[in-house]
């Protein structure tokens, strides 16, 4: 089954429920327009973004519009007609100021989870979900931020921004994180008669996964894809390293992990990136996708990546061949992709 989230909001073509895909006689066939089920205690959906089967064989949901910024909590398990009964949030502003347009989840080995929120420009770690769903605690600040003698920043920090005043910012905005270990942002200009210097987030932090002991993170406006040691102890939240390339490498948003390789969509190249995780290796293997969105693969090898701009899922075979059309016509821009092995709640990949 592949799990489709889009751009979403308020515009007559918006889709704010995730479409779900199985391939019948051959072809792929959308089997529901509202996989998420919608009962009448349950928050309104709007502009949702990551998509992650994981801890106690649940779906979790990234529900990312600023008024909500939510991680919402699904069964895993589908019911008949497709869809996932609604059972709480996760995650919310109430947890941590640094909950702020969330984009993307990932779990780590301990089912701790990192959420990356782009009008913060923070990576907040949040405690392992428990048997009844229910909003999560922050986790302590990564030890590497702890360190910082006189800074402070929200609660729950394990990547902080490099200009922690932001527009979303608390009154008492948290303090800057130097570069490289503090995340790029970048602004636009929003002017109106009453705040002629109004701006706000264009470029932050996008995707996160988890690699072994490191966390992954998609620096967008900083053209890299940034390394933390997620061990415990004094290097907890500390940089291991960049995946940069000026030639090849430009505005990565979406980040996959798979086998041996971590695969990043290189929006600015319209290419997909592999890394070998051991050697450092980094080559392109995929172009020609015009705004490269969520990728995955399905559980015979076949990798498949979306495309904003087209409207579209591709199909690029187990050898990453020539794009071919998969999924056309879609109302609205994708954002995540994810396959899941028949109707069980194994997430074969994500982002």
């Amino acid at each position: 089954m592949f799990y489709v989230t889009f751009h979403g909001g308020s515009v007559s073509n918006a889709i704010n429920n995730v479409h779900a895909y199985d391939v019948i006689n051959g072809e792929p066939t959308c089997v529901t327009t509202a996989a998420l089920q919608t009962p009448a205690k349950s928050p309104p959906l709007n502009e949702l973004r990551d998509i992650v089967f994981g801890p106690g064989d649940r779906l979790y949901v990234i529900n990312g519009y600023k008024d909500a910024s939510q991680v919402l909590v699904y069964n895993g398990k589908p019911d008949a007609d497709h869809t996932h009964t609604y059972l709480g949030i996760y995650a919310d502003a109430r947890v941590s100021d640094g909950v702020v347009h969330p984009f993307a989840l990932a779990f780590d080995g301990s089912d701790r989870a990192y959420v990356s929120s782009q009008d913060s420009n923070v990576v907040t770690a949040l405690q392992a979900p428990g048997g009844v769903v229910k909003r999560a605690r922050t986790l302590p600040l990564a030890s590497f931020l702890k360190a910082q003698k006189g800074k402070r920043f929200l609660d729950g920090t394990f990547v902080a921004s490099s200009i922690g005043d932001l527009p979303a910012s608390p009154r008492r905005a948290p303090s800057n994180l130097s570069r490289p270990a503090g995340l790029d942002v970048l602004f636009e200009a929003v002017p109106s008669k009453k705040k002629p210097k109004r701006r706000r987030v264009a470029h932050s932090v996008r995707d996160v996964v988890v690699c072994g002991t490191s966390l992954y993170v998609a620096d967008e406006p900083g053209n890299t894809v940034k390394i933390y040691d997620l061990r415990n102890g004094k290097t907890q939240g500390q940089l291991q390293g960049q995946i940069a390339d000026a030639q090849f490498l430009g505005a990565p948003v979406h980040l996959l992990a798979q086998g041996e390789h971590l695969y990043i969509g290189s929006s600015a190249t319209d290419t997909v990136l592999r890394y070998h995780l051991g050697t450092g290796e980094l080559r392109t293997v995929l172009s020609g996708v015009r705004t490269i969105a969520g990728m995955c693969f399905d559980n015979t090898g076949n990798f498949y990546v979306a495309s904003r701009e087209d409207r579209a899922i591709y199909h690029c075979g187990t050898d990453f061949s020539a794009p071919q059309p998969f999924i056309s016509g879609l109302a609205d821009n994708p954002e995540f992709l994810v396959y899941a092995a028949s109707s069980a709640s194994t997430l074969t990949s994500t982002t």
